[in-house]
């Protein structure tokens, strides 16, 4: 894998008097962060002059994309989507879909176990424990995901969502 930046992207949400929001995606010229940051401040003062929306909120990114592969070997219309349990006093869960899952993440290779997901596959739970307390992300409004490694805080299953390019 070889990845490489390929630019700075500022995210800008907008919300009308209604409370409706608007998202604006400008693909920034700028060679590195501290030019991107600097872009991002011009495109902000410009943006508020010419709408009557508040600028809710704004992102910068740097993107990187991997300049050897043009496409993976899955098809991303198949997804795992699983649930886990939240770590929080209430009992609330939250749902992650993985597109183009791995089949080893899944109980079986064929049968009835083959759309089943393993709550206790190594890769699964290494990528769901990237949201636990203290990790490196966190869900909607900041929430992290209880021990996903530990039985019965995850399940999941194979989905497939309906797609019109083929």
């Amino acid at each position: 894998m070889a990845l490489v930046s390929s630019g700075f992207l500022l995210t800008v949400r907008l919300v009308d008097q209604g409370g409706n929001k608007s998202t604006l995606r400008f693909n920034l010229s700028s060679a590195d962060a501290a030019t991107a940051a600097t872009d991002a401040s011009a495109v902000l003062a410009a943006l508020a002059a010419v709408t009557d929306a508040a600028i809710q909120s704004y992102s910068l990114a740097e993107q990187f994309d991997d300049a050897t592969v043009n496409s993976g070997s899955g098809e991303v219309e198949n997804m795992a989507s699983i649930v886990a349990r939240i770590d929080d006093a209430e009992v609330k869960y939250a749902t992650i879909k993985i597109p183009a899952p791995v089949d080893g993440i899944f109980q079986a290779a064929s049968g009835e176990l083959y759309n089943v997901v393993d709550p206790a596959d190594v890769a699964l739970v290494a990528y769901l424990q990237l949201w636990q307390t203290g990790n490196e992300a966190t869900l909607s409004d900041g929430e992290t995901l209880l021990s996903p490694g530990t039985a019965g805080n995850v399940v999941g299953k194979r989905i497939h969502r309906a797609s019109r390019k083929g």
